[in-house]
């Protein structure tokens, strides 16, 4: 009788960034093929429903843009070998998928799934790669400066960087009559925006939290 030790999955601490790069580029790349799947049963739905006026064609531009934005994360994932960057892209593909879902229950009025947990998430969490308690820090001010804005922590640059502004521009003192009472806050969407403008690699932010 064979054995099947050969078979025995991999536990997360036991994967390679290389394996957790090709895991998560192949769970990108079904993301893909269900934005395209549901992009058409959009159009298709259109055809049986009652539509508001350019419900449908909203519905298939919004999944075409998940399509390109899933695509990107493969783009980045191609060029991608540390533990760091890997996390940072697991994370992004997360929120993709969580609108994604959103949209997708509303397209086929069912009930929203429960994201299942998956095989590099353990591996991020147990910081393998030698980041220790120092990568465990990082990732709790990450928590907490995205909870400081309001955000989920698996918010993308480009959405930091907008609810800031909007934040700014509602506490800003010309905004409030000359009001200067919520400089302190602002002080601290500052100091949120600056540690994530350095988590994310923004080196050169050229327009500004402002």
């Amino acid at each position: 009788m064979s054995s099947d030790c050969s078979l025995k999955k991999k536990e997360p601490m036991d994967r390679t960034p290389e394996d957790i790069r090709k895991e998560l580029a192949g769970h990108i790349q079904n993301m893909v093929r269900q934005c395209q799947d549901s992009s058409w049963y959009s159009l298709e739905r259109s055809l049986e429903l009652e539509w508001a006026p350019g419900g449908a064609g909203e519905m298939e531009d919004r999944f075409s843009e998940l399509d390109r934005l899933f695509r990107g994360l493969l783009e980045e994932l191609s060029r991608e070998t540390s533990r760091s960057g890997l996390s940072k892209i697991a994370r992004k593909s997360e929120f993709l998928e969580d609108r994604f879902e959103e949209m997708d229950s509303f397209l086929r009025n069912r009930p929203r799934r429960k994201r299942v947990a998956l095989p590099w998430e353990k591996f991020f969490r147990m910081g393998a790669g030698g980041e220790g308690s120092s990568g465990d820090r990082r990732e709790e001010k990450v928590r907490l400066s995205c909870r400081s804005l309001g955000l989920p922590e698996s918010a993308v640059w480009t959405e930091i960087r907008k609810k800031v502004r909007s934040l700014l521009k509602e506490m800003h003192p010309d905004m409030r009559a000359g009001d200067r009472s919520q400089e302190g806050r602002m002080r601290e969407i500052l100091d949120a925006y600056d540690f994530l403008k350095h988590y994310h690699g923004i080196k050169n932010d050229k327009d500004g939290p402002c």
